[in-house]
């Protein structure tokens, strides 16, 4: 009897194509717990990747709305053009950007604010809007409050938030720190100490790094990735960020102030 061997053989591993998502940006869209905080180091496509999960879960017959709430015009146009991108690259059935007015809030306190949104075929949709609580009244689907830390009314807008939670809805907060007494820091405390109930990740700039985080911003910058050139690099980062390094990369909440 002759023996078959297959002839595949597995690419070597630093020549494969890499995974849309590094490993903190997939163990955070794989945890489906019903709220989750994520406390981050500063720029490591932690939004983008809540992106990507955004489009594929309002595509879907059973998915629901999504409610982005940044602090300020550029992230909620960002966060939608992100959302449409990964549309078109998973080729998801949803319309162009639509940039309007919509009326939110319970009545009494009835205001025409700007939104972004993108529709998906399942009838759900995507939409980024400004960071006022009555604007959460009477919705439902997932919340993502992005950089938390730094919204004026926080501990409103996360009570208006729990909200959705009634009827099948999620919240998802992420920030940077941005001192210790802000209501985010308090929300990590407690949710570390198991008061919550809430699931809880944690990313430094360093973590980040041990999953590829420059590696990916070498392959996208077309350069070649090595590992001096890894540590130099880190190091330009540090020295940039100086004294507030502590808080904007390693999480750690600053204890004096708060900054911007």
């Amino acid at each position: 009897m002759v023996k078959l061997e297959s002839s595949y053989r597995p690419e070597p591993r630093e020549i494969r194509t890499p995974a849309a998502l590094l490993g903190y940006q997939q163990r955070w869209c794989a945890d489906t717990s019903q709220v989750k905080v994520m406390e981050k180091s500063r720029r490591i496509g932690l939004t983008w990747s809540e992106a990507k999960d955004s489009a594929l879960l309002s595509s879907e017959q059973k998915g629901m709305d999504c409610w982005y709430i940044g602090y300020n015009k550029d992230m909620a146009q960002e966060f939608i053009r992100d959302c449409a991108d990964f549309a078109r690259f998973y080729n998801l059935d949803c319309e162009d950007i639509e940039e309007g007015e919509e009326v939110f809030g319970d009545g009494k306190d009835d205001k025409a604010i700007k939104t972004f949104v993108t529709r998906f075929a399942s009838g759900y949709r995507i939409t980024a809007l400004s960071s006022r609580p009555s604007n959460l009244r009477s919705k439902q689907g997932r919340v993502i409050l992005d950089e938390a830390a730094f919204h004026e009314n926080l501990g409103e807008l996360l009570k208006a938030a729990m909200a959705l939670l009634m009827w099948g809805g999620q919240v998802h907060i992420i920030s940077t720190h941005n001192g210790v007494d802000n209501p985010f820091n308090d929300l990590v405390t407690d949710t570390r100490a198991g008061n919550s109930g809430y699931s809880l990740h944690r990313v430094t700039f360093d973590d980040a790094i041990a999953d590829g985080l420059y590696q990916r911003i070498c392959l996208r910058l077309g350069k070649p990735w090595t590992k001096e050139g890894e540590i130099e690099w880190t190091e330009s980062i540090r020295k940039l960020y100086g004294d507030d390094a502590d808080e904007d990369l390693d999480c750690i909440p600053n204890a004096h102030r708060e900054h911007w």
